[in-house]
């Protein structure tokens, strides 16, 4: 794995930090575009070649991935417990949406 690769997974974990910070902040519609790069990041995430890593950069993904886990862990706890709010969000950003493509805005 590169460096290159290395900072594929720490611009997850700055992703998963921001989404965090909005969750906590109430920022839902922040929270939902910041998910939307998250995606993006992680459906394109490289594959981690554990036997090619040194022992540090082992430990250091390691941690890495760690505390993407925890963030998403805390933040599935907190949408959980704003499901409806953001269910009405998701919508709303559906409908809008469906108007710019109906009205080519």
């Amino acid at each position: 794995m590169g460096v290159s690769d290395f900072s594929v997974y720490a611009d997850l974990k700055a992703c998963t930090t921001k989404m965090l910070s909005a969750a906590k902040a109430e920022d839902w519609d922040n929270m939902l575009l910041q998910s939307q790069f998250f995606a993006e990041l992680s459906s394109n995430l490289p594959i981690i070649q554990w036997g090619a890593l040194t022992s540090l950069e082992q430990q250091q993904l390691a941690e890495l991935l760690q505390e993407c886990n925890q963030d998403v862990q805390e933040l599935e706890q907190r949408a959980i417990s704003q499901r409806g709010e953001l269910a009405a969000l998701l919508q709303n950003m559906h409908n809008t949406g469906k108007l710019q493509r109906a009205y080519d805005v």
